[in-house]
Parts: structure tokens; C-alpha cells; sequence
């Protein structure tokens, strides 16, 4: 494998803006997904304070027992979309980094300014070491990008578990 020589500082910040790019993406998803509920719930909501034959009433009979397990699994997909929306929104992560003046989150770390500055300095000052920093911030980036879209997707795959379940859910209570 041939090694990459003369790689350009700004190659680094190109990928870490592709990375933040994808991250913005799919917390994007995620409130779509959130908000594709809301539009769900809330035309549930008007269309039963408009139905005045409530033609969903139970019984408790074999076909009532089905809408039953039916919206069960709506609800239980609908929960889990809705988690791992969140999930996506706000993560947890389980990876360190070491503290690095480049990266936004470490900034509380330094106890003042003259600090924070001396160790900004020593970084770009040092080449070899600020690529690392910036390969560190590649990763961090990475690492956030792939755990949002992870769970943005399974929530996607939830969502539309739970629109078919509930289409069934209604499908059956006007078919019967």
C-alpha cells in the first residue's frame, strides 16, 4: 500500500466539514421523522373529534382482539422511532479523544484564556502535531456522523413499520 505524501492542512477540514455536513443531515432526518408523527397524530386527532359514528369502538370480540395487536405494534414502532430520533438528536457517545485547543467541546477544559492560547499555539506551530489534532477531530467527527445516522436510519425503518401497522389498524376497523 503506497503511503500519502504531502497531504494539505486544508484536505483535514474539508473532510471535517463533510462530516459536520452529515451530522446537520441527519439530525435533519430525525425531526422529519418527528415531525411526519406530529402530522400523524394530529390529523388522528381531528379526524376522530370529526367522526361522529366513532365507528372504532371495541367489543372485545376475535376482530377487535386483531386492532388491539394491530395498534400494539403501531404504538410499539411508533415508541421506537421516536427513541431512536432522539437518540440521534442528542447521542452518547462512547469515545474519547484527547483534549485538543482545535476541538469545540474541549474548550471548557482550559482554565483561562492564556492557557487555552499557549496550547493553540504549541499545536499549529508544530505540524506533525497539528495533523493530529485534525485527524483526532476526523475521527470524533466520524464517530458522531456514524452513531446519528445509525440511529436516524432505524428510526426511518421504524417509521414506516409503524405507518404499515397502523394502516392495517384502520384498513381492518372499516373493513369489518
Amino acid at each position: 500500500m503506497s503511503k500519502l505524501k504531502n497531504i494539505d492542512i486544508e484536505d483535514y477540514w474539508n473532510i471535517i466539514k463533510y462530516n459536520y455536513s452529515q451530522i446537520q443531515f441527519a439530525e435533519v432526518k430525525a425531526t422529519a421523522v418527528i415531525s411526519i408523527y406530529s402530522l400523524i397524530f394530529g390529523l388522528g386527532y381531528t379526524l376522530d373529534i370529526l367522526d361522529e359514528e366513532n365507528v372504532y369502538s371495541f367489543n372485545f370480540d376475535f376482530g377487535d382482539a386483531i386492532h388491539i395487536i394491530l395498534l400494539g405494534v403501531s404504538l410499539f414502532f411508533v415508541i421506537a422511532a421516536i427513541r431512536r430520533c432522539v437518540m440521534c438528536i442528542l447521542p452518547r457517545f462512547n469515545f474519547t479523544v484527547k483534549k485538543s485547543p482545535l476541538f469545540f467541546g474541549d474548550i471548557n477544559k482550559y482554565k483561562d484564556f492564556e492557557t487555552f492560547f499557549e496550547s493553540l499555539e504549541e499545536v499549529l506551530n508544530d505540524e506533525t502535531n497539528y495533523r493530529k489534532h485534525l485527524t483526532q477531530s476526523v475521527y470524533a467527527t466520524a464517530n458522531i456522523a456514524s452513531i446519528k445516522f445509525f440511529n436516524v436510519n432505524k428510526g426511518l425503518r421504524h417509521l414506516l413499520k409503524s405507518i404499515v401497522f397502523l394502516t392495517l389498524f384502520f384498513i381492518s376497523i372499516y373493513a369489518v
